[in-house]
């Protein structure tokens, strides 16, 4: 089935509807360490004043089965990710997640790797503006320049809108902005976990919010209010819940049960469906935010295997090279040294530095002072 061709709303829970075993480890490994947005005024004290943050570089599975270029758009940088070999016609501009805080992060290159394996797409990676810095209305414009730059290049059949978490929502919003602009709509959206609200009210979050391991409220709504900037956190733009779904393009979302954004994920695909949309749902059970992020889930393989399907692409045949730097072993020997040596879990970092949050408690329970 290809980005375009009809389809229902299908929630799904993969091929099971219990989390495996990886899934469950995952979770708990990630238990164990606080969460940054759980702390309003450390989350805030975290990214007020900060040195601005720059893209991670791509990691040695992507240098080896991709050729990553830079171009820039109105003066910003966007990361051009080919295929090495013949890549396919598809062209995937993929909006980062990160709580509209974060930059591309390790994280979001291994969902970059993992699209342009299964698919052979050409994925397009825009630097967008930032919060607090910035707000939506500068990332908007500007991402929106960037897809008018790619439609010169190639046809808007071609192109498929993803993102992940609060890029996810910055798509979705993309999508509507497109329509109400009179622009060519892209083939498809692929979102994972997508943020369609920027207030924390659903009261379904309670039972939730516990047993999430990654997101909280309470910094989540602080970055919300940053990305909102001027303009009412309800704004279409800001919170995609709030706006008029009708006429946008074909839309799969790929959805975790642990993961505070589920239950606004359904009101929005059940929004869409009752728009006369095309939706489809695939929610996994217990699964954590933006599980794809760790690619050697079973459920990660789930997603991607359905992805390659909807492009109409058989996965691409891997490199051996490849698969060693992307072994799960090796992934959690070498997480396993470098938690050892700063509390950290890097792979999975998605929205601050979890080190700098455990040295902060722990020169406060000695009664030190924190370091400049």
């Amino acid at each position: 089935m290809g980005p375009g061709e009809q389809s229902e709303w299908t929630p799904s829970y993969g091929d099971s509807r219990w989390p495996s075993v990886m899934m469950r480890f995952t979770a708990w490994i990630l238990s164990t360490e606080p969460k940054l947005m759980a702390d309003e005024a450390t989350f805030r004290a975290t990214y007020e004043g900060r040195t601005y943050p720059q893209p991670a570089p791509p990691p040695l599975a992507v240098s080896l089965a991709a050729t990553v270029t830079r171009e820039q758009v109105e003066g910003r940088p966007v990361l051009i990710v080919t295929p090495k070999g013949t890549p396919s016609r598809w062209h995937v501009v993929y909006l980062h997640g990160g709580g509209y805080v974060s930059d591309l992060l390790t994280l979001h290159w291994e969902i970059i790797l993992q699209v342009v394996r299964h698919t052979g797409a050409t994925v397009v990676v825009p630097i967008y503006p930032l919060a607090p810095e910035h707000s939506h209305a500068e990332a908007h414009d500007w991402v929106e320049q960037v897809y008018r730059w790619l439609l010169t290049r190639c046809a808007p059949a071609d192109v498929v809108l993803m993102g992940d978490s609060a890029g996810g929502g910055l798509a979705l919003a993309q999508a509507m902005r497109y329509r109400d602009r009179g622009l060519p709509a892209p083939a498809r959206l692929v979102l994972f976990a997508p943020c369609t609200s920027v207030i924390p009210e659903n009261p379904e979050v309670d039972a939730i919010e516990a047993r999430d391991v990654v997101l909280a409220r309470a910094g989540g709504a602080l970055a919300g209010r940053w990305w909102a900037g001027a303009d009412d956190p309800r704004c279409p733009q800001v919170s995609p819940l709030f706006g008029d779904p009708a006429g946008l393009p074909p839309i799969d979302i790929y959805q975790g049960t642990r993961d505070i954004l589920w239950p606004d994920v359904r009101l929005m695909a059940d929004k869409i469906a009752r728009a006369g949309g095309q939706v489809r749902l695939f929610e996994y059970a217990d699964g954590i935010h933006v599980f794809v992020g760790a690619a050697f889930l079973p459920e990660s393989r789930d997603v991607f295997a359905r992805i390659a399907a909807t492009f109409g692409a058989l996965e691409r045949q891997r490199q051996p090279a490849t698969d060693v730097v992307s072994a799960p072993p090796l992934v959690f020997s070498r997480q396993l040294a470098v938690r050892m040596r700063e509390q950290s879990t890097p792979w999975i970092h998605h929205v601050g530095t979890r080190a700098r949050l455990h040295v902060a408690r722990a020169r406060r329970a000695a009664g030190r002072a924190d370091p400049a």
